[in-house]
């Protein structure tokens, strides 16, 4: 069933949220005005990567949010399809990504030593 994650700007503040039934968003958040919107499948991982990054701006006890013009524009690119295909954290960060790096470095360092530096000492005796 198709969702949609939408900006909805309301004076000064902006309500970032997702609903089955747009219209009814639209005219139960009135007067504010429908500012970007991004129909899709799954709404749930963009929502939460929209509400994370905008988490310091966000007004207690609400899905309201008070942007700036720069993060307004970012909100837009967004859900307007310029990167909306961009909302996924990537994979390798934080123990994640230094338990790869480890392991690569062990890797690497076995394969030097297996295939480089063993057949050079192995020369010698």
């Amino acid at each position: 069933m198709v969702s949609y994650v939408y900006l909805i700007q309301n004076g000064d503040l902006f309500n970032i949220g997702f609903t089955n039934n747009l219209e009814r968003a639209r005219i139960d958040l009135r007067p504010g005005e429908l500012i970007a919107f991004l129909s899709t499948e799954k709404p749930e991982p963009l929502i939460k990567n929209l509400r994370k990054l905008y988490a310091d701006n966000r007004i207690p006890g609400s899905d309201y949010y008070r942007l700036s013009n720069s993060q307004v524009k970012e909100c837009r690119t967004l859900l307007e399809g310029d990167g909306s295909n961009n909302y996924f954290q990537p994979f390798l960060k934080g123990p994640r990504l230094f338990i790869f790096f480890m392991f690569s470095w062990f890797f690497v360092t076995y394969i030097i030593i297996e295939f480089a530096i063993d057949p050079i000492l192995s020369r010698f005796s």
